[in-house]
Parts: C-alpha cells; structure tokens; sequence
C-alpha cells in the first residue's frame, strides 16, 4: 500500500473520530438546547480531498459540504471504493467551540450564584 494512500486513510479515519467524539459530546452535555442539531453539525464536513486509489499519487481538492466527514463511492455491483473522499471537520469544531461557551457560561452562572449565597 503506497505512503500517499495510508495517510489518506489514517485522515479519513482522524475525521471521523473527530466528528463522532463531537457528536457524543454534543448529545452528552447537560442543558444544552438543541441537542440532536448539534450532534447532526458535528457529523458535516467543509472542504477536503478526494483520492482515486487506481492513481493514489493524485489529491484532488475540492470544496464541498457533506455529511458524513469521510465517505467513499463504490464502482455499480462492487464494494471496491473508486473514490474516496474526506472533508475537513468543521462541523465538529464548531460543535466542541459552543460546548465549550455553555460551559463558560454555565461556570460563571454557577460562581455568581455560590458568592452570592455565601454573602447572605
């Protein structure tokens, strides 16, 4: 299996495991509204690859939204790949940069709250 092809796989890979980690993470955080949007955004990728692995020297770039992050189009009758695409996670990062402002906020909420209860 030529280098080019490995990486390219171990980054589909990557992808996917960035966008399912956010999409559990979206569906897992207490009190956030809008829960199953969330989860759907972390699975959508924004601009990324594709590869042809009859030529695995070839990338070409494309920019594109899709969902699933990594995905791959098969010949008619077969499941041998023909293409393989992998989009960057956009979707999920921008999933894991709202849950981290609930959390801020949440924290913060949560302080004020404690200072105040211990003043009365």
């Amino acid at each position: 299996m030529p280098v080019s092809l490995t990486l390219f796989l171990a980054a589909m890979a990557a992808s996917l495991m960035v966008s399912g980690a956010a999409a559990i993470a979206a569906l897992r955080e207490p009190a956030l509204g809008l829960k199953p949007l969330w989860a759907l955004l972390a699975l959508t990728g924004l601009g990324g690859a594709a590869l042809a692995p009859a030529v695995p020297g070839a990338l070409y770039w494309f920019l594109g939204m899709a969902l699933p992050t990594a995905s791959f189009s098969a010949a008619a009758g077969s499941w041998q790949p023909e293409v393989l695409r992998v989009l960057f996670p956009f979707g999920a990062l921008a999933v894991l940069v709202r849950i981290a402002v609930h959390r801020r906020r949440q924290r913060v909420s949560r302080g004020r709250d404690g200072a105040l209860a211990g003043r009365r």
